[in-house]
């Protein structure tokens, strides 16, 4: 009987180990929190949280309550599911309104998370393969079946998918949001992992059931997905991929004149104007670069005149955004500088982008200078910020370095903008800094014909080799990517562009 009772009290004593949790935890025989990254088991008692590993977590089930998002519907989350979506609040997030609050992330997204199963699942496949590809410093693996990661976000994939066609079959008004927020977040998916080709058929899908509706009264969360799919769209134009949303053609209909004010009173004018500008000039500067020397000569006038339009609406902005800031930069929130900081980043690439976009062969030397400055421009940005998102939907730190490391006169100058991307690896929407550099590289090998390691050169050896090979992959793997507006430098890049082959995808279809 005495013993009897010991024993009871040694298995009420036990300590429970967690099968789940952390290195760190496990190797203590304590419960771990399991919270994202590092577990608060190990950072509130100062120890080193040895991660976690993935083929560890089990589908026991547990119960979670969505926190902020409005709702009280709890839904019931796998281990896996749990962290991904903790990480896609506290990380993804994050990313996307680094520069500028952006309601579509900071509140629609997890409504939909709440109360759609189809965009739940979604976002926990974006997590997956984000938390993959920043641990992979952005390189564009493609789908790796031997990542526990890739294997979750396929199943997370195949079940949005399997939802999103049952619920197309019923005429829940719900069911155009749900869509196109899937939509969204399967076309990032997609270009984190490379698939260039698939992640364009979700981006026109979206589109198509955009332009298909027009006519309707747009609410507020359609406002929230029209700006996200906008902004894809306009830098889609650099990969030969429209603009095709009618919003997107109207800018050019209402003039580039039409949204400048006055004055601008705060950052948001500045930022609406700058974009509607920019709505206008990309797709016009990629169009320039796909013209033949023959096509430039032969309409030199009106490109001429339009390059000048251009200019002189870029110039407007700088004025009226210098005078902005110079009465109420300092009265701005850290984040309002950071986006104020971000849109002169914008203004100054672009500026110089227009400039040369008819000129195919050698950029004047007499612009090296405006190079210089704004490579320098980018380099203190990148400096002044400690915290640096890894995707963000906004035109910012890598056009301005492919417009240096691709143009400028002075080598020296281009691989100082080529370090500069590789000190920052990121997604610019659905441009890489890896990729970018890759073609930076190849460009410098064709003009001079010898290799950028002869040059005084940051770029060591191994790096430039990866590069290329990222830049061959991707590009034999992506169909039409010899037409892409920004790798048509000549024969140098073509050979890498030959026998394109089928995408390796978690998806092979857009949704519905």
């Amino acid at each position: 009987m005495t013993q009897t009772v010991i024993s009871t009290k040694r298995r009420q004593t036990k300590q429970k180990r967690s099968s789940t949790g952390c290195r760190t935890c496990r190797s203590r025989h304590v419960k771990c929190d399991e919270f994202p990254d590092t577990c608060r088991n190990c950072s509130s008692t100062g120890r080193i949280c040895d991660g976690y590993d993935m083929h560890r977590l089990t589908y026991a089930r547990s119960t979670l309550c969505l926190p902020n998002v409005g709702s009280h519907i709890c839904r019931v989350l796998n281990t896996d599911e749990r962290r991904y979506l903790s990480y896609f609040q506290h990380h993804v997030i994050a990313n996307f309104v680094a520069f500028f609050d952006w309601q579509l992330w900071q509140r629609l997204v997890l409504q939909m998370v709440d109360a759609e199963p189809a965009v739940y699942h979604a976002v926990n496949m974006l997590a997956a393969i984000h938390e993959d590809s920043v641990a992979s410093k952005m390189q564009l693996t493609g789908t790796r079946w031997d990542h526990p990661q890739h294997l979750f976000a396929l199943e997370q994939s195949t079940r949005s998918l399997a939802l999103l066609r049952t619920r197309g079959r019923s005429q829940d008004p719900q069911v155009r949001e749900v869509t196109l927020m899937c939509c969204l977040l399967f076309t990032l998916s997609e270009f984190l992992l490379g698939h260039y080709t698939i992640a364009f058929q979700h981006l026109q899908g979206g589109i198509r059931i955009l332009n298909e509706e027009q006519q309707m009264e747009p609410s507020s969360k359609d406002l929230d997905l029209v700006e996200a799919f906008r902004r894809l769209d306009i830098m889609g134009s650099h990969y030969g991929i429209g603009p095709f949303m009618t919003s997107n053609t109207r800018f050019e209909e209402q003039g580039i004149w039409n949204c400048m004010p006055a004055k601008f009173n705060n950052l948001e004018e500045a930022l609406q104007a700058v974009r509607h500008v920019m709505a206008i000039e990309v797709p016009w500067v990629t169009k320039c670069w796909s013209l033949s020397d023959a096509e430039i000569l032969a309409n030199y006038d009106q490109l001429c005149q339009k390059q000048r339009a251009i200019l002189a609406a870029f110039d407007e902005f700088a004025e009226k955004f210098e005078t902005l800031c110079q009465h109420k930069y300092a009265t701005l929130s850290p984040k309002e500088q950071r986006g104020a900081d971000l849109l002169r980043l914008q203004y100054l690439s672009q500026t110089l982008t227009v400039k040369i976009c008819l000129t195919h062969g050698p950029v004047p030397e007499y612009l090296t200078p405006e190079f210089v400055t704004l490579l320098a421009a980018h380099k203190a940005f990148i400096q002044k910020s400690p915290e640096r998102p890894s995707i963000f939907l906004d035109i910012g730190i890598i056009s301005g370095l492919y417009c240096v490391s691709n143009r400028c006169p002075d080598h020296r100058v281009r691989l100082e903008a080529i370090e500069a991307l590789q000190s920052w690896p990121h997604f610019q929407g659905m441009m890489n800094s890896n990729l970018v550099s890759a073609i930076a590289i190849m460009r410098m090998q064709s003009e001079s014909g010898q290799c950028c390691q002869e040059e005084t050169t940051p770029v060591s050896f191994d790096t430039e080799q990866n590069l290329i090979r990222l830049l061959s992959d991707t590009l034999t793997s992506t169909q039409l990517a010899s037409g892409w507006p920004s790798i048509q430098y000549g024969k140098a890049l073509q050979g890498t562009t030959r026998g394109a082959k089928t995408e390796n995808s978690l998806l092979t279809k857009a949704p519905p």
